[in-house]
């Protein structure tokens, strides 16, 4: 198998250049301009690889960076794809990398963007009114707290978690909210520009496929280097069958509860996994989460409500702010050369599964 290690890369403005070079003489490259910059000057951007004939019936979309700082481990895998020659056998395929689905949160080492929004639960419907988690607000006070002290934020914690459980604390947390803009794992009040961005261009780049599957890269959930493969549909669809043969029973439904464990909680509402068919209308569309574990939730958890307190409280050029900035990138996006290597045999695997899955449908 190809070794992919070194087409990962350690920031943002790396990543994309390897992304960049990986697709020069392959495909074209869409580039989206984001207004704001990184934390270095550089400019930042929504790209979109493009590559194989238009006119092809299947499409296969690879998305990296929906949650900033877990965009090295997509990236990587996106750019080893470009360079592992996989392209090769792909000829009846039209294929979109979306590279920096949230360019922002990705050279800042936020999970959120711009404006705090988490891109994961934004592709949502806002004329429908959004009712959150009522333990949401019991654990504000926790989770998003004036001066950052880890032992109480444990303590808080602990004592919702001995009440309500593992997956009712983690429920609460997670699900979702539209009223806290300075809280962890915010909505928004409208579409953000990610989504905006993705809603205007993809769309066209797809024009003229019927069948599209979608893998968004993720991590932080589960044991080391072990991946999920997640969607959202049920039981009795087409959707949930096709992965269920092509992914070779090893893809998990967030609306099959009995086949999932305490750390997935929650289907939250607005991820873009489960709003393709509003993206891509008139289309057979199958769309999955790959989530690779890195560390314990509970470190995963700390370590985001730090990160969201110095950005509301503290200072990033203090030794405080730079030693949350290391926590991020370790938590999402660990330095092991084997936890790469983990990254890259099971994308390789998920990518094959994916154009099995539309291969085998359209036959």
């Amino acid at each position: 198998m190809y070794n992919a290690i070194d087409d990962f890369s350690d920031s943002y403005s790396e990543s994309r250049k390897k992304f960049l070079s990986a697709m020069a003489g392959k495909g074209d490259v869409v580039s989206i301009p984001h207004s704001l910059k990184g934390p270095d000057g550089e400019d930042l951007s929504m790209d979109f690889g493009v590559l194989g004939k238009p006119d092809a019936k299947l499409g296969l979309v690879l998305v990296s960076g929906t949650h900033g700082p877990e965009g090295l481990c997509g990236s990587g895998a996106q750019t080893g794809f470009l360079n592992s020659g996989m392209l090769d056998d792909l000829s009846d395929i039209r294929v979109i990398i979306l590279h920096a689905h949230n360019p922002y949160g990705f050279a800042w080492w936020r999970r959120t963007n711009e404006d705090n929004i988490d891109l994961n639960r934004n592709y949502y419907d806002f004329s429908v009114p959004f009712t959150p988690h009522p333990g949401y607000d019991i654990l504000r006070p926790t989770m998003v707290p004036d001066e950052w002290d880890p032992e109480e934020v444990a303590a808080g914690l602990g004592v919702y978690e001995k009440e309500h459980g593992k997956v009712g604390l983690l429920a609460a947390m997670v699900s979702g909210q539209s009223h806290d803009p300075g809280g962890l794992f915010y909505r928004g009040s409208g579409p953000s520009w990610s989504r905006l961005t993705v809603e205007a261009t993809l769309p066209g780049l797809l024009a003229e496929q019927t069948h599209v599957a979608l893998i968004d890269y993720h991590t932080g959930l589960g044991p080391f280097g072990v991946p999920y493969i997640v969607h959202g549909y049920e039981k009795d669809t087409i959707e949930f069958q096709a992965f269920e043969t092509a992914f070779e029973g090893e893809a998990r439904s967030t609306m099959d509860t009995e086949n999932l464990d305490e750390d997935l909680p929650a289907s939250p509402e607005g991820p873009l996994v489960l709003s393709m068919q509003a993206v891509l209308p008139n289309k057979q569309n199958y769309a999955a989460v790959i989530e690779y574990g890195t560390v314990p939730p509970e470190q995963v958890f700390t370590t985001l409500m730090e990160d969201n307190w110095v950005h509301a409280h503290g200072k990033l050029d203090t030794e405080q702010g730079r030693a949350a900035k290391d926590r991020m990138k370790e938590c999402f996006y660990p330095s092991s050369d084997k936890w790469k290597g983990m990254i890259w045999e099971r994308s390789v695997w998920s990518i094959n599964c994916a154009v099995k899955l539309l291969r085998d449908e359209t036959a």
